[in-house]
């Protein structure tokens, strides 16, 4: 059959270019309630590994090559691109810039916190925020109450040798340094000349007076009684030498060149004046005990 009417030509040609064309929905203002929950794929930003030259204000753009958390970038201005690191209020992943003292440090995305000597810190997730607690390690530190205690510098023998002494320290003494000082308490009373001290089995260690080459004598290692010392670096040395005394069971030592300049103390009896004497040597090179009082 032969159809000469040609008035169906512009519906056939109108109705081939619907089946044709594309159409095209502005989700702007046609839509409502949008859900891609169940699209099988969803990209809302443009992705590449590497910023485009230009941009206008408000466009995404998701970067590939970035590190992992800081690949959104915003465009804040025309042709400008800006992280975002998502640190502002909720928290969340992106980086963090740390400062110190007002100078940047760096911006990563992670902060580690690392103890170093004396310092310990305790960190605790609230659940709502991340709590820091720094404090003093008083096993490296010295606290004001191990400082009013002495224990720290205290140095008590108890070996029961008048020449040979040890004692051992709270903590541990690690090595001799030189410039340390110390209280050390004798246990007994030294027998006088060549004397050493073994502090937490570090080694022995020559005992001398104040110019580091005089052996003390007798009076000078008085048991039970406190001398600060300090260490050269070879020997130990008594910062000060020790008032000497007239005390029970402690004869006068003979006045010699290492006792020079001392003086020698003797508390008097009820009814007896105390007294008072120097050792010092006189025109001839002698050496006595010179009474002052």
């Amino acid at each position: 059959m032969r159809i000469e009417n040609k008035n169906w030509l512009p519906l056939l040609l109108a109705f081939g270019t619907v089946v044709n064309g594309q159409t095209q929905v502005d989700l702007r203002t046609q839509s409502k309630n949008v859900d891609f929950s169940a699209a099988p794929e969803t990209r809302p930003v443009k992705t590449g590994a590497v910023l485009p030259a230009t941009c206008n204000t408000g466009d995404l753009f998701f970067n590939t090559a970035a590190a992992a958390g800081a690949n959104l970038y915003a465009c804040v201005a025309s042709n400008t691109w800006t992280v975002e690191t998502g640190s502002g209020g909720g928290g969340g992943g992106g980086l963090l810039t740390v400062d110190a003292n007002g100078t940047t440090v760096g911006s990563r995305a992670i902060l580690n916190f690392v103890t170093g000597g004396g310092i310990l810190d305790t960190l605790l997730d609230t659940g709502t925020q991340i709590n820091v607690e720094a404090m003093a390690d008083t096993a490296v530190m010295q606290s004001r109450a191990a400082e009013q205690s002495g224990a720290t510098t205290l140095c008590a023998s108890a070996s029961g040798s008048s020449t040979v002494y040890t004692c051992s320290m709270t903590p541990t003494l690690d090595l001799y340094t030189t410039g340390m000082t110390l209280e050390w308490e004798p246990d007994v009373t030294g027998a006088g000349g060549p004397t050493t001290l073994n502090i937490d089995t570090l080694g022995p260690k020559s005992l001398k007076l104040a110019d580091g080459a005089t052996d003390p004598t007798a009076l000078d290692m008085v048991g039970g009684r406190l001398n600060s010392i300090w260490y050269d670096g070879s020997v130990f040395r008594l910062v000060v030498p020790p008032p000497m005394l007239g005390v029970a069971a402690i004869t006068q030592p003979a006045c010699a060149v290492a006792l020079r300049g001392r003086l020698w103390f003797t508390v008097g009896a009820s009814g007896v004046k105390d007294g008072l004497s120097v050792c010092a040597k006189d025109a001839t090179n002698a050496y006595l005990w010179r009474v002052l009082y």
